[in-house]
């Protein structure tokens, strides 16, 4: 039983034994012939305003109305009583019975029958049996509690060990960003970074910049377009490597085939992207049909709120019809990430996916805005800021490289000059998205997706690319 300490003299309690006969409602015992016996220390002071005392002897709580005062009569120093003298041998002794009574005529006696007298003989075995079962369940209960425990403990090292490892990576990435973003680049052009992403239009509707008016070194700007505003100026990044790309070294033929020439010598590659739209494709008549390069999508995430990881439905058909054809292979993943860790997220989602294939071309990282009335609700990227979207992009390729993987941004021309701080990227290759025959596009770039025609064994028409030889 507990008994509250503000309803306990701590020192007397502790102590102090109380005793009496009282009765079943909890009343004070009365005075009797025999007396009862209080046994305190040496204070002699009377007990009140207690509310619980316990009975030694019957290891019971007998209670006692609060403001009840109850005369206590210490044990005397000269002859100290036992506790049986005091109240009497009741465990087992007979009652007293003057000689030559009759115990039926005593009044308060009772006798007890044969049933009583046996019911009292089992009783210890039953409580023996109800306090083994209780040690019983109290053991499987501790059991079940210590296994739960370390099961916690082993879950919590190995999310710590996860952590760690999470940390470390993004450690790396902030050394990395970090040594992007070095002195020579710290002065140029800050307002870049905030300007505001605009929703992106297909470039091949632009009106045509002329290459030689679309930059002004002179004033250090570059000349874009955009549906909303018209043309407008963006700065020129200072330690951002400039193409040196000459438009007429493009050449284009009938069957819009590009190539690109240096001193009259072909210094590209010709290659297409796909995906499950293309559905299924005869991989020989392609390569048959001059095509040297494929980069397949092998994954998307979704630009709905969920923002869900899917791997594209005919990569690994598209894959082993490519590698079995002879064409080189690169993936990309089309991002809609809004956070560095779900750009990791995807990174991984590549990685587990190839499982070790080859590749001769490189993971991509292909992140593009998404045109609000083309869908039910606002796309999951509305508000993700360049500085955020340039993290995301360098946390996938590092990851990616991490991997013994190439990695690639892909980007067309509003991206790079409004979006990405370009003077973060300038160590990974860009695959460039130009849908213009002139080279209007001012940094440097390994690939150009230039447009779109037919080629044997697709149905329908597919996006058509150079990579330019070094």
């Amino acid at each position: 039983m507990f008994i509250p300490e503000e309803n306990m003299n701590k020192e007397k309690y502790d102590e102090g034994i109380v005793s009496g006969d009282a009765d079943v409602q909890g009343n004070a015992p009365e005075e009797t012939a025999n007396g009862n016996v209080y046994i305190y220390d040496a204070d002699d002071e009377p007990v009140d305003d207690r509310d619980l005392y316990r009975d030694y002897s019957a290891d019971a709580v007998i209670a006692h109305h609060k403001d009840e005062q109850i005369d206590a009569v210490p044990v005397s120093d000269a002859g100290e009583q036992t506790f049986s003298e005091a109240v009497g041998d009741t465990a087992g002794s007979e009652p007293d019975i003057a000689a030559g009574e009759n115990i039926e005529e005593q009044e308060n006696v009772h006798v007890p029958s044969d049933n009583e007298t046996e019911a009292a003989r089992q009783a210890p075995s039953k409580t023996n049996r109800i306090s083994f079962i209780n040690t019983v369940i109290s053991m499987v209960t501790l059991c079940v509690a210590a296994a739960g425990i370390f099961t916690g403990f082993a879950y919590i090292r190995i999310h710590d060990q996860q952590l760690k490892d999470y940390q470390r990576r993004v450690d790396l990435l902030e050394e990395r960003i970090n040594d992007n973003t070095g002195s020579e680049n710290s002065n140029a052009g800050r307002e870049y970074v905030d300007a505001v992403s605009l929703i992106d239009e297909e470039e091949m509707n632009e009106p045509d910049v002329p290459a030689d008016k679309s930059v002004d070194i002179e004033r250090g700007k570059i000349l874009t377009y955009d549906s909303y505003v018209g043309y407008s100026w963006v700065p020129v990044l200072s330690g951002v490597k400039p193409n040196t790309y000459r438009s007429e070294d493009f050449i284009v033929d009938d069957d819009n085939r590009m190539t690109y020439k240096v001193d009259g010598e072909v210094s590209s590659y010709f290659g297409i992207d796909v995906s499950s739209y293309q559905g299924d494709i005869d991989w020989n008549a392609v390569r048959a049909d001059g095509v040297e390069f494929a980069v397949l999508r092998i994954g998307v995430r979704g630009y709905g709120e969920a923002g869900n990881i899917k791997v594209d439905d005919k990569f690994f058909d598209n894959y082993k019809g490519a590698k079995e054809a002879g064409i080189d292979i690169g993936v990309y993943f089309y991002s809609q990430a809004i956070s560095v860790e779900e750009a990791i997220e995807e990174a991984e989602f590549v990685i587990e996916h190839l499982d070790g294939r080859d590749l001769e071309y490189p993971v991509v990282f292909d992140w593009e805005p998404v045109d609000a009335s083309s869908t039910d609700s606002e796309p999951r990227t509305a508000d993700v800021m360049p500085g955020t979207l340039t993290l995301s992009a360098i946390a996938f390729c590092e990851t990616i490289k991490d991997a013994g993987y190439e990695a690639m941004i892909y980007t067309n021309k509003k991206m790079a000059y409004l979006k990405y701080d370009m003077r973060m990227l300038d160590d990974y290759p860009v695959w460039l998205a130009l849908y213009n025959p002139e080279m209007t596009y001012y940094y440097d770039f390994d690939m150009w997706q230039y447009g779109f025609g037919k080629i044997d064994g697709i149905e329908g028409d597919v996006d058509l690319d150079i990579a330019i030889i070094r």
